[in-house]
């Protein structure tokens, strides 16, 4: 009678996260999404022209009015794919089923993890590949610059669902991890950057100030920062007459610097939210 054994760490590790990726692929949440994708691209592709406004014949800047949703379609992807992804296995029960099993913790985090990486992947590559046509049919060319936006947009995802990974490590409940995970993402970062650039003090250590570096690669030159005036009048923002102005930085992020961010922000989301969940153990 042959002994049976468990298989190797690597072989738990693929067993999860082909099972996550058939969950995944047969869900409501890839078809909401692949829906998304087309929905932004379409109304970019077709409203301007529509309303009389002529699109740039080059590549580059016809590519970088597409890319400048990337970061709301990789939000979006970040926390339907990552955001419940460990607490509904607190929250549904299906832990007692799980973990009291021959399968590490660590390999049914990475099995999950790279599930939620492959999903995202996918979706944020057929967007691209929709722009990268649309570019060709209407310019005729394709920037060597949209290649290194994509590499973007992907290490932008790999934080993102670092992000989603570490609140849902955190939150008991699912519907409390994927509100927090889309608040902090598509919230609570923003507002910071949008204060922080109002005060005069760049955000440069923000995932989501560094995720404009998506669209920002595809301008030439790349943009600098400006200190922008404007001109108010009346009692608008307690201003006495016309003369009165307000001044406001508009920041880009630091091309070699924004790559750095989002690497810092996926190593340490996704260390804490390993080992956050290995120690988590299961309530009654």
């Amino acid at each position: 009678m042959t002994e049976w054994t468990a298989p190797s760490d690597f072989g738990q590790t693929g067993i999860v996260a082909y099972y996550e990726l058939y969950r995944s692929l047969r869900s409501y949440r890839l078809l909401g999404m692949v829906a998304l994708a087309i929905l932004i691209f379409a109304l970019i592709y077709i409203v301007p022209p529509a309303l009389g406004q002529e699109y740039p014949k080059d590549p580059a800047y016809y590519a970088q009015r597409f890319y400048m949703w990337s970061g709301v379609l990789i939000v979006i992807g970040a926390t339907l794919f990552s955001g419940d992804s460990l607490s509904s296995e607190f929250q549904s029960r299906t832990g007692f089923l799980m973990f009291p099993n021959p399968v590490k913790r660590g390999s049914f985090f990475a099995g999950k993890l790279i599930a939620s990486l492959a999903i995202l992947f996918l979706v944020v590559t057929a967007y691209y590949v929709m722009v990268s046509l649309a570019t060709i049919w209407e310019t005729g060319d394709l920037s060597d610059l949209t290649y290194r936006s994509y590499a973007l947009a992907l290490l932008y995802s790999v934080a993102s669902v670092g992000v989603g990974y570490l609140v849902s490590a955190i939150m008991r409940g699912s519907t409390e991890a994927l509100v927090l995970t889309l608040a902090i993402l598509f919230l609570i970062l923003p507002i910071v950057d949008g204060v922080l650039s109002f005060a005069g003090v760049k955000p440069w250590f923000s995932l989501t100030f560094n995720g404009q570096a998506i669209s920002d690669i595809m301008i030439k030159p790349y943009p600098q920062d400006e200190l922008l005036t404007f001109p108010i009048g009346g009692r608008l923002l307690g201003g006495n007459g016309a003369s009165d102005i307000v001044q406001v930085w508009s920041y880009h992020p630091e091309l070699r610097d924004a790559p750095l961010v989002m690497a810092a922000y996926a190593a340490i989301t996704v260390a804490a939210a390993l080992i956050i969940f290995r120690r988590r153990e299961m309530a009654a």
